[in-house]
């Protein structure tokens, strides 16, 4: 099997850092700048109360779950809308947040796994998020990055996974894929009918009864391991 494989697509939140304390800082950024900048809004909304509204817009716009930053600018245009700001703030209240989202702590395997990895496959990121290679520090690792926003659809759906395989110009036999969640990277790979690794960090069991994961490694230096590469 690993003979055959050339690329790799890896997941970027939750895989190489963990997500939620990445997203918790960019929403407190987000949140001290709009106190500064906009007070009616944190006056009326906490943190907890804005992340709750911007749900509910996502409920109703679902579309915007294909685009997070999207999503974000639409939230603060509702904001906007409620408390009869101008748009004008929107660009530059999102890039403060955008930028601290980039702002991440890899596990400590994943840059060494991934100087390895780079040497013997290519390497896609693949995201339903809004991290970008670029900013976190991951350039010279990956030769492309696809994220929902840029193939109109989010995981499980196979779109990132095939227009990656195009743009690599891999075969599904040729392509693994890496990744935590169950849904999103194990049942989405398995849809565009690609091999998978669940990396289970916490070494929880697996819920799925319908589908499950090729191979299972609890980190990157595991995967490197299983792929007898060096």
């Amino acid at each position: 099997m690993i003979s055959e494989i050339k690329l790799l697509t890896i997941d970027l939140d939750d895989t190489l850092w963990p997500c939620m304390p990445t997203i918790m800082h960019a929403e407190q950024t987000s949140y001290n700048w709009l106190q500064q900048h906009l007070p009616k809004i944190t006056q009326a909304y906490s943190i907890e109360g804005l992340r709750d509204k911007r749900r509910q817009l996502m409920h109703k716009q679902p579309e915007l779950m294909n685009d997070l930053s999207e999503a974000r600018k639409a939230h603060f245009k509702e904001l906007s809308n409620e408390f009869d700001y101008e748009h004008d703030w929107i660009e530059e209240g999102f890039k403060v947040f955008h930028d601290a989202r980039q702002k991440v702590e890899f596990y400590e395997d994943v840059l060494p796994a991934l100087d390895i990895l780079k040497k013997h496959f290519t390497l896609v990121a693949l995201t339903n998020g809004n991290a970008v290679i670029d900013k976190v520090g991951l350039t010279e690792f990956f030769e492309l990055q696809i994220s929902a926003a840029d193939v109109s659809a989010a995981k499980p759906d196979p779109a990132m996974f095939i227009e990656a395989m195009k743009q690599m110009d891999a075969t599904p036999d040729e392509t693994l894929h890496i990744g935590d969640h169950a849904t999103h990277d194990i049942q989405g790979a398995i849809n565009a009918g690609i091999r998978c690794v669940w990396v289970n960090r916490d070494m929880q069991a697996w819920e799925e009864d319908n589908f499950r994961a090729d191979f299972e490694v609890s980190d990157l230096l595991k995967l490197v391991e299983m792929l007898g590469i060096k």
